[in-house]
């Protein structure tokens, strides 16, 4: 009698026991399965809005030759800083931003130049080198012009559109970066142009990479709302004077 009863309490333990894994493998398959379908909605919004970006600023790139077809003489081209090495001069990706920028003024040779970089301090002085990586090439000092807080893409367009006042502009990057510098433009009520710099293919990968979440950040910018860090609201300069009046910084303050 009394082992028919233990018989009994065990075999009912036994199935409480197996309902409990069960239950408990259920859980983790409905976790797992919320968290895949989490992960791919998150995958397909960032497809989408890098999409989004390349496809709806396309139409804005254009080649070097197009630029006076396009713009007048007196809208700037600007260059978008990517370092320097030691303080003297550009690393490669830049310097194919400046032969770019180049080209394109001696088809345009009254339009001015923006050298949009960082400035943080006399040990980094990247806007600097790259005037002088230019006025080495012939361009006119006087008519290249330097913003000394272009510390971020956005930082150098909402500077562009806020600080120094102006409404057109020409992008100067890599075709990588031009999308998301031509959304901030529009963003900010500037109308612009993209013009391509020669690629460097040992980085690229990574910069790629970069790009595309730097890209959501930058749609957030635009289109949701989404507050970064507050550009610099001095140095600002006039282009009816000559560009040299921007070399010091300290003199722009």
């Amino acid at each position: 009698m009394i082992g028919n009863i233990l018989n009994s309490q065990i075999s009912r333990e036994g199935i409480s026991i197996v309902t409990i894994v069960n239950f408990i493998c259920f859980i983790i398959k409905s976790v797992g399965k919320f968290l895949l379908t989490v992960v791919s909605l998150a995958a397909l919004a960032v497809i989408g809005i890098n999409l989004f970006v390349i496809l709806s600023t396309s139409s804005n790139v254009v080649d070097a030759n197009e630029i006076n077809q396009t713009m007048n003489d007196d809208v700037p081209i600007l260059v978008l800083g990517a370092g320097v090495v030691n303080n003297e001069y550009p690393s490669q990706i830049l310097a194919n931003r400046l032969d770019k920028a180049y080209e394109i003024h001696l088809e345009n040779l009254d339009n001015p130049l923006i050298m949009s970089g960082d400035h943080a301090d006399q040990y980094y002085n990247e806007v600097g080198v790259m005037k002088q990586y230019l006025v080495d090439k012939g361009v006119p000092s006087e008519q290249i012009y330097l913003d000394h807080a272009g510390y971020s893409t956005h930082a150098s367009l909402y500077r562009i559109k806020e600080v120094i006042g102006l409404d057109q502009v020409v992008i100067v990057t890599q075709g990588y970066h031009l999308p998301r510098a031509l959304l901030l433009a529009k963003g900010l009520g500037c109308e612009a142009l993209g013009v391509a710099a020669e690629e460097v293919n040992s980085t690229r990968f990574e910069r790629e990479i970069r790009e595309v979440f730097a890209r959501l950040k930058d749609f957030g910018i635009v289109y949701l709302g989404y507050e970064d860090d507050q550009p610099e609201m001095n140095l600002g300069f006039s282009l009816e004077h000559s560009g040299d009046l921007t070399d010091s910084k300290e003199e722009l303050n």
